[in-house]
């Protein structure tokens, strides 16, 4: 990396003398150029060269990084190297003992839901799914990614219903339309900031409105 950073430079130099033969003469063209540089990197003493962009990693500004952020979802189920983000193994067990109330599936259900589990299974919606999930990562009230803590036997389970993807509603007529509104509800959860666990509403999915038309 070190030698291409190197190898860069030298042909930047080179490009930068050739438009000076064609140009007319620079005060300290050494010194312009390190100002073409700065334009584009950050440089260092001895012309050490640290590229300033944005790369795809930094996108995510946290280490809350999975599927489901990916596809524009509000929760991950699994965060990529979850342990290593939490190290939950180095925290103190009076933290989990503080919150043991939380460590448990909340199957609280929505009020549509509920109703909805009184119908008749043929007519239950087929463009929906209910589930308990174990959200590792879920964003907050102000938008920020938070880690929810999961760990052994410290679980935090919620019932949640979201909709399908339109791939997967394969039930209806062909001449019928669905359309459906995925809603959301903020629960409070427990979440580990800078090692410390502590009380946060997050953003999880609560229930999905549909809505068929003929064509």
């Amino acid at each position: 990396m070190a030698l291409k950073l190197h190898l860069l430079v030298k042909m930047l130099t080179f490009l930068l003398l050739i438009l000076q033969t064609n140009a007319r003469p620079m005060a300290d063209p050494s010194k312009n150029m390190l100002n073409k540089l700065k334009s584009i990197f950050k440089v260092g003493d001895g012309i050490m060269v640290y590229n300033t962009g944005t790369s795809n990693e930094a996108l995510e500004d946290d280490e809350i990084v999975c599927a489901e952020r990916r596809a524009g979802k509000s929760y991950c189920k699994e965060v990529d190297n979850y342990m290593e983000a939490t190290r939950l193994d180095l925290v103190d067990p009076e933290q989990f003992e503080k919150f043991r109330a939380y460590f448990t599936d909340d199957m609280a259900m929505p009020q549509s839901i509920a109703t909805r589990m009184e119908v008749d299974v043929a007519e239950k919606p087929s463009n929906t799914k209910t589930n308990v999930i174990y959200p590792e990562g879920a964003e907050s009230m102000d938008a920020q990614w938070l880690l929810v803590v999961q760990h052994g036997e410290y679980k935090q389970g919620v019932l949640v219903e979201e909709c399908k993807d339109v791939e997967e509603n394969s039930t209806l007529p062909l001449e019928d339309t669905t359309n459906c509104k995925q809603n959301f509800i903020y629960h409070k959860l427990v979440v580990l900031v800078n090692g410390v666990m502590k009380e946060e509403m997050v953003k999880l999915p609560s229930n999905c409105d549909c809505s068929t038309s003929s064509n």
